[in-house]
């Protein structure tokens, strides 16, 4: 396949459109749009670091259009989340900085038991998410820890971030997983934008590919939120499940 893009640039943009449609589409329900674009450019043969960077440029594009929706429609206070981004920024940029010089190849084999927990925890909590829960921590000591360690997590390698923000923010807030949806992104944003920032200080962005790719995305991620929005937790809920199922098979058949 790697081959056949080198030979065929017009293919593979519309290749990375379409994946990146999808991507943003998926992204704006329930998370997890990384798991469809890395793949997808993956396979134009650029090293990881490279495939990193570049993801991160399209992902910022997407989510960007996302998290204005959510915002627009009330459902992000951004006085709530301030920690998060603070501590975001720490834990996205120790984690950029350590993917460039060191190999990540072994979170493709914790991060599916990562996934696997969590639809696990998540299929039989039938009403999880679906209205308003119990509240385990502080909004404030639940931001600062979790936005850096997933921000970290995001700048280091990136798939399943926003599912595991949705599934955290639900549970320890206790929020519908329609608000947790909106936090998820406005958190994502961030840690895509920061990350993508150390990426480029170090070269490490094809901007056509990524722009290219961004277009479907941006489209993707308009269309979902517009979705999400008008059917509310009720939609979020099976489509996170099905997502966090998929990307779980996604690991797993990439290694056999």
């Amino acid at each position: 396949m790697v081959d056949f893009f080198a030979q065929h640039f017009y293919i593979l943009c519309l290749f990375l459109i379409f994946m990146g449609f999808l991507s943003g589409f998926i992204d704006a329900i329930a998370g997890g749009g990384g798991l469809i674009s890395l793949p997808a450019l993956s396979m134009t043969g650029m090293p990881i670091a490279l495939v990193l960077g570049t993801n991160k440029l399209q992902a910022s594009v997407g989510t960007a259009i996302t998290t204005y929706k959510y915002w627009q429609n009330g459902l992000i206070n951004f006085k709530t989340v301030y920690r998060g981004l603070i501590m975001g920024f720490v834990g996205t940029v120790l984690g950029s900085c350590l993917a460039i010089f060191i190999h990540n190849d072994f979170m493709n084999y914790l991060v599916p038991v990562m996934l696997v927990a969590v639809f696990i925890f998540t299929f039989f909590n039938k009403n999880l998410g679906v209205k308003a829960g119990k509240k385990r921590m502080s909004e404030l000591a639940f931001f600062s820890l979790f936005g850096f360690i997933l921000g970290a997590y995001d700048g280091f390698f990136g798939p399943g971030t926003g599912n595991f923000w949705v599934i955290a923010i639900v549970y320890f807030l206790g929020y519908t997983f329609l608000q947790a949806s909106g936090y998820a992104k406005v958190l994502n944003l961030k840690s895509n934008i920061f990350s993508l920032c150390v990426f480029l200080y170090f070269g490490q962005v094809n901007f056509i590919l990524g722009f290219v790719m961004a277009l479907g995305n941006f489209i993707g991620g308009y269309f979902g939120s517009k979705m999400v929005i008008l059917k509310g937790s009720k939609l979020v809920r099976p489509f996170f499940i099905v997502v966090v199922g998929v990307s779980i098979l996604s690991f797993v058949f990439t290694k056999i």
